[in-house]
């Protein structure tokens, strides 16, 4: 959990996928490393849409993907959303002969 236990933060609602917010989440270099051991970051805000600003050029990551941004302005925002299927879990261990 990158942003840290929820009962941690009282400013901030509780965390869900699909609640329309952006949670927005601060790393030092010390808290990102930690992060691989149970470590997580400062918890920032919780908005529809957020403009972050850099004045000097800072390692980021987008989607996963490693890449370094030079001083821009970035706007974020939701843009649209998809319904997911998910399949349902067996109870029992044993498995069906006709699916």
């Amino acid at each position: 959990m990158p942003w840290g236990n929820p009962g941690e933060h009282h400013d901030f609602e509780p965390q869900r996928h699909d609640d329309g917010c952006i949670e927005v989440i601060g790393f030092t270099m010390t808290s990102l490393a930690a992060l691989q051991v149970g470590g997580h970051g400062e918890r920032l805000c919780q908005c529809r849409q957020v403009v972050l600003t850099t004045s000097k050029a800072i390692p980021m990551q987008v989607d996963g993907e490693p890449c370094k941004l030079a001083p821009s302005c970035i706007h974020i925002s939701l843009r649209n959303q998809a319904n997911m299927v998910q399949k349902t879990k067996r109870r029992n261990s044993m498995p069906l002969l006709n699916e």
